[in-house]
């Protein structure tokens, strides 16, 4: 089904995100949020392959590219706080095209994730994000 690099890249994306969680709630520890961030670069790298470049670099994601590796900069110079905020922003402008994707694979796959994401504050969130691609604010 998978082969051995695209095993390795989910490994990666999951350590990268575990990295990043663990880097917020330590109040923004710097050598941990730019851990996750390599380890996920690493990981899309190892799942997209060549098409990571494309993705990253193509005309209408500019805004998000820019912001998301000016985030890692940031965070890498000593500035976790706002460098994790622009990164937020650009994963947001990155990825939420493939949003509502997830939230139904979620949804359908994962047990116990349907309930989670149909209690009020998470459901109005998640409708909007189905509906309308962004998110309510």
């Amino acid at each position: 089904m998978f082969d051995d690099n695209k095993k390795i890249g989910i490994g990666c994306c999951g350590m990268g995100c575990l990295c990043l969680f663990l880097g917020v709630f330590l109040l923004f520890d710097r050598t941990l949020l730019a851990l996750g961030n390599v380890a996920f670069l690493l990981g899309l790298g190892l799942l997209m392959g060549k098409k990571v470049v494309k993705f990253f670099f193509r005309r209408e994601k500019w805004k998000g590219s820019t912001s998301f590796f000016l985030g890692i900069a940031i965070i890498i110079f000593g500035w976790p706080f706002f460098g994790f905020l622009i990164e937020l922003y650009g994963v947001w402008k990155l990825f939420a095209a493939f949003l509502p994707n997830l939230l139904n694979s979620l949804q359908f796959m994962v047990p116990g994730a349907s309930i989670v994401l149909n209690t009020w504050p998470i459901s109005v969130a998640v409708n909007a994000i189905k509906e309308n691609r962004r998110l309510p604010l």
